[in-house]
């Protein structure tokens, strides 16, 4: 089941933890992330059941950039409570088309955009043309076991 993108960047309080993210050696989806997500990060932090999972994938001509902790080029505007963040211009995307062209390549692909997905550990930044796709995969606790419970036996 897919979810409007726009929950996730005009939802506040809304947090996110990181269960996997790959960079894959796919055509068409190669960056991709797993997230646990919740209202409340006590449900993150203490596995609950309740809490969400939600797949976050880049169409091909994404490129990840990294984490803060590896480029060190805070954005302004990023103190904000929401998990995924999306910026027209930004520090990052006028290095990217100084220094990695950009603005040169793709350019019929429309609009380069600037993604931040916020995580409680940290930050990921990727520029794309396209919004991500965002798939709801259910609640942690929904594995369609059903589990009888028996008082006695007798």
């Amino acid at each position: 089941m897919a979810i409007d993108l726009d929950f996730l960047m005009t939802t506040e309080d809304y947090v996110l933890d990181t269960e996997s993210f790959q960079m894959k050696g796919v055509t068409y989806y190669p960056l991709e992330w797993t997230c646990f997500g919740a209202n409340d990060a006590t449900m993150l932090l203490t596995w609950d059941e309740g809490r969400d999972r939600i797949l976050i994938r880049f169409e091909q001509y994404a490129v990840f950039l990294g984490t803060l902790e590896e480029h060190g080029m805070p954005e302004d505007g990023l103190a904000n409570a929401y998990p995924v963040v999306k910026l027209k211009t930004s520090r990052f995307s006028s290095f990217a088309a100084e220094w990695m062209k950009t603005d040169h390549v793709n350019t019929d692909r429309g609009e380069l955009s600037h993604y931040v997905i916020r995580t409680m550990e940290q930050e990921f930044h990727v520029l794309a043309y396209e919004d991500p796709t965002v798939l709801d995969l259910g609640k942690v606790g929904d594995t369609g076991v059903v589990v009888e419970i028996i008082e006695g036996l007798s």
